[in-house]
């Protein structure tokens, strides 16, 4: 079985399903696609490297084939393969064909590549009722659905939560008394472009800073596709982890995370967490450049905030972004992460590999 997430990277519901399996069925051959050799996996796994001959040639012999993202072009898929769709969150902003007049470059062909790929699926993942009908809408799929949460988020309501948590903060080089702000804005779709704006936290970060007590530390993690092109400041309460192997271990290192529209909001409310969403381009971004699936100012599980003015005075007071907004939160939860119970992976691993022989 192949395994891919992000184009390389060892990460994501691949992983918790992989490692999963390397527990429960350790006889299977887990096969991971990486970037380059440079990627770490675990001692029982085997690895091909991404775009190379021997990776075309495993994802076209492979009995099982997990990606969160799309298959590669070529080779077809055969009937021997069982490709299980992964995705990677729930939509807040519309996604797939939904997306009206998509504005980032290499749309068109973006859209024909996922027709193909949608048509390839055999198994596509959901982590809640209210995903399973908008990935039918948006995707154009009427193939089977698994709708039993999401494997990645297994962890974060798992009993090795706290070893993970005081693991990662060491790592990150966070002592017990900080507080840890993980920012984790989505994409713009226009943000490639020669007039996209610079983010505005990045730019005003020590004035949101200075209004907040010296053991706080903001974590910028930077959407992958822009990763690049988005430099983190440097300063010594500031820590640049966009490329952390390992979201859910920031969600967990975390004490409160701020986010705009991204489906981080959903994994991080399992882990009851306050949230502050710094929504500066609110109405660009809703009317304008991507469009919603549901009224996030009426559902959203803490502040919207459009100022960094407004971002410090809401962060200044953990103890009311909790009680404030405990109803609107626990709704949430209900809604979006009732599937979420760290027992994601060992449904699907249940209704996909019951029969796979090694």
């Amino acid at each position: 079985m192949v395994f891919e997430s992000w184009r390389g990277r060892y990460s994501d519901s691949p992983r918790a399903i992989s490692e999963r399996l390397g527990e429960l069925r350790p006889e299977l051959r887990r096969i991971w696609v990486v970037a380059d050799e440079s990627v770490e996996l675990p001692h029982d796994v085997e690895r091909v490297v991404r775009n190379t001959p021997a990776y075309f040639r495993r994802i076209a012999t492979a009995r099982y084939f997990l990606s969160n993202d799309m298959m590669p072009r070529y080779p077809l898929k055969t009937s021997r393969t069982t490709y299980v769709q992964l995705w990677h969150g729930t939509p807040l902003k519309r996604i797939g064909f939904d997306v009206p007049q998509a504005q980032y470059a290499g749309a068109d062909v973006y859209a024909r590549r996922l027709a193909k790929d949608v048509r390839r699926w055999d198994h596509l993942v959901s982590p809640n009722h209210f995903s399973t009908e908008k990935f039918r809408q948006a995707f154009r799929y009427d193939g089977a659905v698994l709708e039993i949460g999401y494997p990645r988020n297994d962890v974060l309501s798992g009993p090795g939560a706290v070893e993970l948590r005081d693991k990662t903060r060491a790592e990150l080089g966070l002592g017990p008394s900080v507080r840890a702000v993980l920012y984790t804005p989505t994409w713009r779709d226009d943000a490639l472009t020669a007039t996209a704006e610079p983010n505005p936290l990045a730019a005003d970060f020590e004035q949101v800073l200075g209004g907040l007590p010296d053991e706080t530390v903001l974590l910028f993690r930077f959407h992958h596709l822009v990763a690049a092109s988005s430099p983190v400041p440097r300063h010594p309460r500031v820590v640049d982890v966009s490329d952390h192997p390992d979201i859910q271990a920031l969600y967990l290192a975390s004490d409160v995370m701020i986010t705009d529209y991204s489906s981080t909001m959903f994994d991080f409310a399992v882990t009851r967490r306050p949230m502050v969403f710094y929504t500066y381009d609110l109405a660009d971004y809703r009317d304008q450049l991507r469009g919603f699936y549901f009224d996030l100012e009426a559902e959203a599980p803490g502040p919207l905030v459009t100022t960094t003015a407004e971002l410090t005075g809401v962060l200044k007071d953990a103890e009311s972004l909790r009680t404030r907004y405990a109803a609107a939160y626990e709704a949430f939860r209900e809604r979006y992460c009732h599937l979420d119970d760290g027992h994601a992976s060992d449904r699907l691993i249940e209704k996909v590999f019951r029969s796979a022989g090694s």
